[in-house]
């Protein structure tokens, strides 16, 4: 009798484990961004949030090189969830450069979670005065693979300026500013929403200044690519003396079609009711709002996001 009451609760228990793990069967990957970027911890605590208030679910989130990357790999269902710049997302699912297919299973999570500005830094006795002098310098453009390479080509283009004119480079973004502090290159661009946290660091040590993009320039771009906005980065920012002109564009969470209805309904549910939590993260996400959510999809939505976002009023 004994040996059989011990079975009976060994069998009970090994019931309750089994019930608990599959409470947490559901792996989720999220492609975030480089260490050092601020989509490296915005990762981190949209995947918290997802853990704690969706139940059944286990999200674990990766570096990457960024948004090119980040579309590639829900592309080719390496991972799940994924940050991007807008309009690299949009040549993904058109397959046009840089990508050599047609990634057709990319949806839209968030249309809009913040702006990514372009943001080039050089030393403070640097004779560069704007973007558009960067000709025969050696330019950081970020890591290989980031989302906003192909930004740049098209800003760099409207000056008259090609990769061909100046000398490339592609770093991490602390190694990209270790690299301008040392000496070895002449300016390092920063494209995400700022304060980047790799360049409040950098402060501590060297005196810096960011190049502006003039007006013209600036009018060219949104003319010709609707994605780009004019954008201002204000001084207080970054403790400069004045504020900088610039521009910038849409950061998108995406996710893969064939991620269950139900699930992206309560992902999305999640982020958008515990909206104190997201706008934590970094000071690019304070005036992240319900209504950014839904703000000039490039892309579908997902059919579990659309379904809470009508649920919700958000969109019709």
């Amino acid at each position: 009798m004994t040996r059989a009451v011990t079975r009976i609760i060994v069998a009970l228990f090994a019931i309750v484990s089994l019930t608990t793990c599959g409470q947490r069967e559901t792996l989720l990957s999220i492609a975030a961004g480089p260490s050092g970027g601020s989509w490296h911890p915005i990762g981190g605590v949209i995947g918290n949030i997802i853990n704690r208030y969706v139940p059944g679910v286990q999200v674990n989130v990766e570096t990457t090189e960024g948004g090119v990357q980040n579309v590639r790999l829900l592309g080719t269902k390496q991972a799940d969830i994924g940050l991007s710049i807008a309009a690299t997302a949009l040549n993904g699912y058109q397959g046009d450069p840089p990508y050599r297919q047609t990634f057709s299973n990319l949806r839209t999570l968030i249309a809009t979670f913040q702006l990514g500005y372009l943001q080039m830094v050089v030393l403070e006795a640097s004779p560069l005065k704007a973007v558009e002098d960067i000709g025969g310098q050696r330019v950081v453009l970020g890591p290989p693979g980031h989302g906003a390479i192909p930004r740049q080509r098209e800003v760099y283009q409207e000056m008259g300026i090609s990769f061909e004119d100046f000398t490339p480079i592609y770093l991490p973004f602390r190694d990209s500013l270790q690299a301008l502090g040392d000496h070895r290159v002449d300016a390092a661009v920063l494209y995400m929403a700022p304060p980047a946290p790799s360049l409040l660091e950098f402060a501590i040590t060297n005196k810096y200044r960011m190049l502006p993009v003039g007006d013209e320039y600036t009018k060219r771009v949104t003319e010709k690519y609707p994605y780009f906005v004019s954008a201002s980065i204000s001084s207080e920012v970054y403790g400069l003396s004045e504020d900088i002109p610039t521009l910038a564009t849409s950061n998108l969470i995406l996710v893969r079609e064939d991620i269950p209805e139900e699930l992206v309904y309560q992902i999305a549910k999640a982020i958008l009711e515990h909206l104190d939590e997201v706008r934590a993260i970094h000071p690019s996400m304070e005036d992240f709002s319900r209504e950014m959510a839904v703000l000039g999809p490039v892309l579908p939505f997902h059919k579990g996001a659309e379904r809470y976002f009508k649920e919700t009023g958000l969109i019709e």
